[in-house]
């Protein structure tokens, strides 16, 4: 692969186009796509549990953050709540999926690095959002004091994300190969492949984000009360629609979610 790393290279850059080339079939993956049968009912419950409000509550005129927004989904579950959004993201593309799934709805877009919130003042969310994001930060210590001041005392981030680089068991190679030998996933080109790993050797988090390592970095930026949420209602009940070899693949990843409060 070409060697980026000369006089006008931008990691942060190769990132954004990275994700702004999947903008058009971003939805088309069952990572991403929160399907309406059981899914948003399933990421509901979920937000709800998260943030330990009553089924009466909901989000209702709570403003809300979702980071890195992409197709607008987690904004789209989060204005089914009542919540006021503002989906943040640093790719245009990603933003115009999003602007056209959510005419109409509490929802405005922020054209902004994760990592910077410039513009955004202190203590202006309730609550924030973010699903995998964490594992492709570049200055993960910078976006978490950026989300701890944006967010109100008291305020609470929900993360989900995962280790996708180590730590697989065998009941996960098992679910893997048997959905492959179901229904084999088209290869990636070799330009996809070799650009994505290359990346990904550039990251702080290279060799995986485990629970333990994000749940010390939220710490040491100064988050409180940081527990750990199950995702297993996300990735059984809530992928119900899917075809089973998609839901072998998505249950059997080491994904995972926090929650922590702003102090």
């Amino acid at each position: 692969m070409m060697d980026l790393r000369g006089q006008n290279f931008d990691l942060k850059e190769e990132i954004r186009s990275y994700w702004s080339d999947r903008a058009a079939t971003f939805d088309d993956s069952p990572s991403h796509l929160i399907e309406n049968q059981y899914g948003l009912s399933a990421w509901q419950d979920f937000i709800c549990r998260s943030f330990e409000l009553g089924p009466d509550q909901m989000l209702i005129g709570k403003q809300v953050l979702d980071i890195a927004c992409g197709t607008g989904e987690i904004s789209r579950v989060l204005c089914s709540l009542g919540a006021e959004v503002v989906g943040l993201d640093f790719s245009e593309k990603m933003h115009a999926r999003a602007k056209e799934k959510l005419m109409g709805k509490s929802w405005s877009p922020l054209l902004c690095d994760a990592e910077n919130l410039l513009g955004v003042v202190d203590d202006a969310f309730d609550f924030a959002v973010t699903r995998h994001l964490a594992w492709t930060l570049t200055k993960p210590e910078k976006a978490y004091a950026e989300w701890r001041r944006v967010l109100k005392p008291g305020g609470r981030l929900l993360l989900v994300d995962g280790n996708w680089e180590q730590g697989h068991s065998f009941l996960y190679r098992l679910r893997r190969q048997f959905a492959d030998f179901l229904s084999p996933l088209p290869a990636k080109s070799p330009k996809e492949t070799a650009k994505d790993q290359w990346i990904r050797k550039q990251l702080p988090y290279r060799n995986g984000l485990t629970l333990e390592h994000l749940r010390h970095d939220l710490v040491q930026a100064g988050f409180v009360s940081v527990q750990k949420v199950s995702v297993s209602a996300l990735y059984g009940q809530g992928m119900k629609a899917w075809p089973l070899p998609v839901r072998l693949r998505q249950s059997s990843e080491n994904r995972f979610a926090l929650v922590c409060t702003a102090p």
